[in-house]
This record gives C-alpha cells, structure tokens and sequence, in this order.
C-alpha cells in the first residue's frame, strides 16, 4: 500500500458565508464523502497543533474552516477534482514545502490542475486553499 501523506484543507477564505456550526456540519460532510467515497484515508477537522508552521497563513491561522486529511499520493487529483467540482468558479490552492521552499499553484480548471499534477506529487506539507475567484473589471487597469 502507498504511503499516504497529510494534506490540509482550508475553506476559511472560500467566501461561504456560513455561521461556525454551520461551516463545521458541512466539514464533517465532506470529509465522510471523501472517506466513504475512498478519495482520503482519514478525514477530519483540523486542531492547530496538527497544522505545519509553513502551511499556516501567519496570524490569521484559522481553523475554523479546515480539514486535516490523509490521502493517498495517488489519489491526490482524485481529491482535487472533487474539490473543483463541489466548489466550482472557486479558485483551488494548493501549497506544500520541499527542500525548504514553499510551493503555492493555484487552479481554476481541470486542464490548470493537470499542468500541475507532477509537482503536486513531489510537494510534501500540503495544504489546500479554497478561495473567492477574484475578478476585475476589463475596463480596469
């Protein structure tokens, strides 16, 4: 069996405008859709000592809003592509560390995840960021 590897999911800034127990119901949701689904080994919500300091996003460490996974390397697209078609217009990050730097891709679409499959795979610490797709006026410098 492979390894499987820690991924952390943080719907914090995912603009879903849920109240806490709200936000928390729909976590547990989808973490028993991910395990029972096969997609994650284990799937839970996230406590702050589970959380690697480079996966943080400094003070505002929230964690309200996220999961803490364990998931199989190979499953990984398995698991993205879930996550883009539940939140679909929403802008995917995905973080990690390798060799001491930090990785950030973010993706919009299954051909932008594709692109990035062979790095993914290669990133340790990684963390998934779902966010508010930002978009600006055309007229807009």
């Amino acid at each position: 069996m492979p390894k499987s590897c820690p991924v952390f999911i943080d719907f914090s800034e995912a603009g879903l405008e849920l109240d806490r127990a709200e936000l928390e119901s729909l976590l547990l949701t989808i973490a028993d859709e991910m395990e029972s689904g096969d997609l994650v080994q284990s799937a839970r919500l996230a406590r702050d000592e589970e959380i690697p300091e480079a996966a943080k996003s400094g003070a505002a460490a929230f964690l309200i809003g996220m999961l803490t996974t364990e998931i199989n390397p190979e499953n990984l697209g398995k698991v993205m592509n879930y996550l883009g078609n539940l939140y679909f217009g929403k802008t995917l990050v995905l973080s990690g560390e390798m060799d001491g730097m930090t990785y950030n891709i973010e993706y919009r679409n299954k051909q932008e995840l594709d692109q990035a499959v062979d790095m993914i795979e290669r990133l340790a610490n990684l963390r998934v960021k779902i966010r508010e797709q930002q978009t600006t006026p055309d007229n807009q410098p």
